[in-house]
């Protein structure tokens, strides 16, 4: 009894840890009160269940291990196809190849995968790849003290939107006088990779939190702004700034990345009976996921509207990094919207990982019992 309560304190799995109290409790009140033998069967009840508590618990969800060596592109970490029986559950992650070991750690590291009685599977299946935007050499061309100088603030909104921008200034920025203003933490940090200081992060990690909360010039200068962004990204940081009526803002969009879809292979293609979870990053990889489940399912050549009457996703929920992503996935058709799952406060690799473990739960629920949460 004791070492439960242990190892369950120790995952920080409370839940379990107060059912067990609970069943112990009365295991003990009916004992030491037993006149009758109501109570003693009572009493005999409750010490069952302790015991089958305990013993499930150890033998409870395992992650498989994590190594960052069998990454590869067929999406499967052992190098054979995995097999889902009816104790194993899958996770995709989808995000590019190479990055996604940050969110694939932090959903191995949940609390909640250690509560399920269930293998789990954590796999890569990157659904997009990026390629130069058509503006990138316009970019370059900004690179100089000088040119740079021309706008008050560089607006940064993605981890590969600061790599490209960080690799085309190669450390000459920092003698500017030209401020940074970056969407997240993420984001943030990506830029420090490069010795690039951040001066601006908004209240919290979204496009419109950002355009409306930048700081504007004072006596409503006009504040000039270059915005390096994927070729699909929306125009929220501009529409944002241009309904700041009390500020003055001009922005330059420069589209120095895209991102491509990836086409699986057939033996990506095999995994998505297996997939209980799928990972999303972005709007982008949402959109290759569906691209590769209608040829999947044959179903390419039909029209968008016949598609979301067919309304297959590949059988898996939905764990997406923000709202934008989120949406892209509601409004596809081709989800439910209790199978959607992202963070609604501040959006990160964290509480991200705790959206899809939230999904992970659900599609267990949903799987083995016929219900959910």
């Amino acid at each position: 009894f004791f070492w439960y309560l242990y190892q369950n304190i120790k995952k920080h799995t409370y839940k379990y840890c107060t059912i067990i109290i609970s069943e112990y409790f009365c295991f003990f009140l009916n004992v030491t009160q037993s006149k009758s033998v109501l109570k003693m069967v009572t009493a005999g009840y409750f010490l069952f269940f302790c015991i089958v508590r305990i013993l499930s618990a150890r033998s409870s969800a395992f992650v498989v291990p994590h190594n960052r060596q069998h990454i590869k592109s067929t999406a499967v970490l052992s190098g054979q196809n995995i097999e889902s029986p009816a104790d194993e559950l899958t996770i995709a992650f989808t995000r590019e190849k190479g990055k996604n070991y940050k969110i694939h750690d932090a959903v191995a590291a949940n609390p909640i995968l250690s509560m399920l009685d269930a293998k789990v599977n954590l796999v890569d299946l990157p659904c997009i790849r990026h390629a130069e935007g058509d503006d990138h050499e316009n970019l370059l061309r900004y690179a100089s003290k000088s040119n740079i100088e021309e706008f008050d603030y560089v607006i940064i909104t993605s981890p590969e939107a600061a790599k490209v921008f960080g690799e085309a200034f190669r450390g000459d920025f920092y003698t500017s006088e030209t401020k940074i203003a970056a969407v997240g933490k993420a984001t943030k940090k990506a830029l420090a990779e490069f010795d690039l200081e951040v001066d601006f992060v908004p209240s919290k990690a979204t496009g419109e939190t950002l355009a409306a909360e930048l700081p504007a010039l004072p006596d409503a200068r006009v504040c000039n702004v270059l915005y390096p962004a994927s070729a699909k990204a929306p125009d929220t940081i501009r529409d944002g700034l241009q309904a700041r009526e009390a500020a003055n803002f001009e922005m330059t969009r420069l589209n120095v990345y895209d991102t491509v879809p990836a086409t699986f292979t057939d033996e990506q293609m095999n995994l998505f009976d297996d997939i209980d979870v799928a990972c999303f990053g972005s709007p982008s990889a949402v959109k290759a996921w569906l691209q590769n489940v209608d040829v999947f399912l044959g179903t390419e050549g039909l029209s968008e509207e016949e598609r979301r009457v067919v309304g297959n996703n590949g059988g898996v929920m939905a764990a997406c990094i923000g709202t934008t992503t989120a949406r892209e996935c509601l409004e596809s058709g081709r989800w439910e919207p209790n199978h959607i799952y992202y963070p609604k406060n501040n959006p990160g690799v964290d509480s991200w990982a705790a959206s899809t473990a939230q999904a992970l739960g659900d599609a267990h629920e949903r799987k083995f019992w016929g219900g959910g949460w």
